[in-house]
């Protein structure tokens, strides 16, 4: 039995969303989509993961966040470059020999965007998004609690912590999120949360809920702390949450 991938003009690239990681909960569509491409490109952890579903495949290791600055935080620009013309050649070479292309990462593709610069760099193969099982979604499931059903505002703001960094320069910043009285959820990689905390009390009462979710929707590995912006910094004891977790902050965890 052949999966069908899409419907009409064949697509050369597929950018496919591993969401959160979990062999268990990647989407249906995702996995038609892997078991119909000939050639996948992914990290290693992923690549061994989906072992199973991508046997036979040609496979390619591939860096975080290609053809944009993500890939150029932690690894030499040298380095960088020499992954990108190798990818660069071996998907062009697949699309001009009429074969299809996935490129398999973990999380929101499109937030803090892992793949978002293969939309640019192949923009003339009309690269197809996969998502995957956000983070977002799976924290709200492990808090068990309507992120949009506060006392005091039904509106949920998704927003980086990268204020937090004395290098930002938006005008988003973290005092005018808090003012807002809108219920913050903050994809915090690279942030820093004692930075964030005093920030965040600035303009909200000490007793205002706090949680933070890690390894969301990995089931031996989540955790969740609940806390006040008065009680959170104990609560952890100094310790630096893991690199995968979010934070939120409203009254609706009340």
């Amino acid at each position: 039995m052949t999966d069908t991938i899409q419907a009409g003009p064949r697509c050369g690239l597929y950018l496919v969303s591993a969401g959160i990681g979990d062999p268990d909960s990647i989407t249906v569509k995702a996995q038609k989509i892997l078991r119909g491409v000939d050639i996948v490109f992914g990290i290693p952890r992923l690549l061994e993961a989906f072992a199973e579903l991508l046997s036979g495949k040609e496979s390619h290791p591939a860096g975080h966040g290609l053809f944009s600055p993500l890939a150029r935080r932690d690894t030499p620009e040298e380095e960088v470059e020499a992954m990108e013309r190798r990818t660069r050649a071996t998907i062009r070479a697949a699309a001009a020999a009429g074969k299809t292309v996935a490129v398999l990462d973990y999380g929101d593709a499109m937030i803090f965007g892992p793949q978002a610069g293969y939309l640019a760099e192949f923009a003339d193969l009309n690269p197809i998004v996969v998502p995957g099982v956000s983070c977002f979604n799976a924290a709200n499931a492990a808090l068990g609690r309507d992120v949009t059903g506060g006392r005091r505002s039904r509106s949920v703001i998704l927003a980086a912590s990268a204020d937090t960094r004395d290098d930002y320069g938006g005008t988003d910043t973290l005092d005018k999120l808090a003012a807002t009285g809108s219920t913050l959820v903050f994809f915090t990689m690279r942030g820093d949360l004692p930075s964030l905390v005093e920030r965040l009390a600035r303009h909200l009462p000490g007793s205002t809920p706090i949680a933070i979710v890690a390894h969301a929707g990995a089931d031996e590995r989540q955790t969740v702390l609940r806390a006040t912006l008065d009680t959170v910094l104990e609560s952890t004891q100094d310790a630096k949450p893991p690199f995968e977790h979010l934070v939120y902050v409203g009254d609706f965890l009340g």
